[in-house]
């Protein structure tokens, strides 16, 4: 068992460790001086942290070690660069873990039962009989339910974790109920179903059946608006409402990340308030959730 401040989340000074870590990636690397070291990004359930040897074989330890093993590690924590707030760990030794609490490793949700309540409290508070349709038609299907809930919002940017796609989900939904308030004339019931769905491509873009999360080829190849819009037209196609609303829900997908020149991946513009709203609401969620980390 990991000692309760040798857990990531406790890192706050320069101090000696000794602990178990989860290996999610390896890489090596060349210092100024062309001198190749050993990083390593490491994880336990509190978040990941990079790890970095330059004494010693970095290759011949790069070899020995996989990623999803779990590993002990011996070294120094330090804050770099100084005053900043963001530590990592300087390694001394690496040796493999034989006993571990595989508990002590996996990143989840916080507050899953809430978050799954308030999920549901959402999902009711649709009173437009389309868009109850519409949301229903997802959240409604046991398989589509149990992969939204589970999957990650990200491999690494924000939300990287079993049911961070359910939190981040949540955040978007409350930031969009705000903007509703501050702005009566936003469509409150467009704007949060389109925050409901704005992400589902995602249960589809991410592999995550083991500790390590990672991009799979249809991720990879279309890209979550793309795969979230397709299930969407998929869905709609079968459901008696109008083409506007139709139109109007695919188009938030395919711009919550903002305007095209942003490089986000958005494939159009968004046009109307409620899509420009969205975008913003998940923005927030996504830069706060990893400058709070």
């Amino acid at each position: 068992m990991k000692k309760e401040n040798d857990f990531i989340k406790n890192f706050n000074e320069d101090r000696e460790i000794t602990s178990q870590f989860l290996l999610i990636e390896k890489q090596i690397r060349k210092t100024k001086t062309n001198k190749p070291y050993l990083e390593l990004t490491i994880q336990d359930k509190t978040g990941n942290i990079k790890a970095r040897m330059f004494d010693g074989r970095p290759r011949k330890i790069y070899e020995k070690y996989q990623v999803n093993q779990v590993i002990t590690i011996k070294g120094k924590v330090q804050e770099y660069p100084p005053e900043s707030g963001n530590f990592n760990i300087l390694i001394d030794t690496i040796f493999p873990s034989r006993k571990y609490d595989e508990n002590d490793f996996i990143q989840k949700a916080e507050n899953y039962e809430k978050n799954l309540k308030y999920l549901q409290d959402t999902l009711d508070s649709i009173e437009d009989t389309q868009l109850t349709k519409v949301v229903d038609a997802f959240f409604k299907d046991p398989e589509f339910y149990d992969k939204f809930i589970q999957a990650p919002a990200a491999k690494i940017h924000h939300h990287n974790y079993q049911g961070g796609l359910l939190t981040h989900t949540n955040e978007v939904v409350k930031i969009c109920n705000a903007l509703s308030d501050i702005y009566p004339e936003l469509d409150r019931q467009l704007l949060v179903t389109g925050a409901l769905l704005h992400d589902i491509g995602k249960i589809k873009t991410y592999t995550y059946d083991t500790n390590i999360i990672d991009i799979n080829y249809e991720g990879q190849m279309l890209d979550h608006l793309y795969i979230g819009a397709n299930m969407l037209e998929s869905k709609l196609s079968n459901l008696d409402i109008d083409d506007k609303l139709k139109v109007q829900l695919i188009h938030m997908i395919l711009s919550h990340h903002g305007e095209k020149s942003l490089g986000w991946g958005s494939t159009v513009d968004p046009k109307i308030p409620e899509a420009i709203a969205l975008h913003y609401a998940d923005d927030i969620s996504a830069k706060l959730a990893k400058a709070t980390k």
